[in-house]
């Protein structure tokens, strides 16, 4: 019924299980009387301006974008709480030449102390991605609807009204 054009690449075949393969959201897609609903999953999407979606013509569907890592912060040895946050509050913020000084050493320190996690699995996915869906008959494009709720973007695109014949009169 839809003709699926996946423009995502893999990076070659390995039996690792730790290698990496391009991203590719998955999506449902159905068909009502009046339109087709496109339901894609997009786990640790926050920012809707990091997805694009545009037709390449009447029938065809882009979408396009990234999904990146984001950490907020995370323990150190002694489990107190690190974060980000900390660490711009360290860095930022007007002082005097002495404090300077003082400042650039703790910066220092602190740095060493604020180091990213060593991650020893990494499964998300996360990267650049681009979907393609064809549909079967003419699409009205001007109605398209989409919202992202969740981690699921829905698209919602509503089918052209046919048209009947009509009875032109004379003046």
């Amino acid at each position: 019924m839809f003709d699926e054009i996946d423009r995502a690449t893999s990076s070659g075949s390995s039996t690792s299980s730790t290698s990496r393969r391009a991203f590719s959201p998955t999506f449902d897609v159905h068909e009502t009387e009046h339109e087709y609903v496109l339901e894609g999953e997009f786990p640790g999407l926050s920012d809707k301006n990091n997805v694009s979606i545009e037709f390449t013509d009447d029938k065809t569907i882009l979408i396009s974008g990234k999904i990146e890592r984001e950490f907020k912060g995370w323990k150190d040895e002694q489990g107190k709480l690190e974060s980000a946050e900390e660490q711009k509050k360290i860095e930022g913020g007007q002082t005097t030449a002495g404090q300077e000084a003082e400042k650039s050493d703790k910066k220092v320190e602190k740095k060493e102390k604020l180091k990213s996690p060593k991650y020893w699995v990494s499964e998300r996915s996360v990267g650049e991605f681009s979907r393609s869906f064809s549909f079967p008959g003419p699409v009205d494009i001007d109605q398209v609807k989409a919202s992202l709720e969740h981690g699921i973007l829905k698209i919602v695109v509503p089918k052209m009204e046919k048209r009947t014949g009509r009875k032109i009169e004379i003046c």
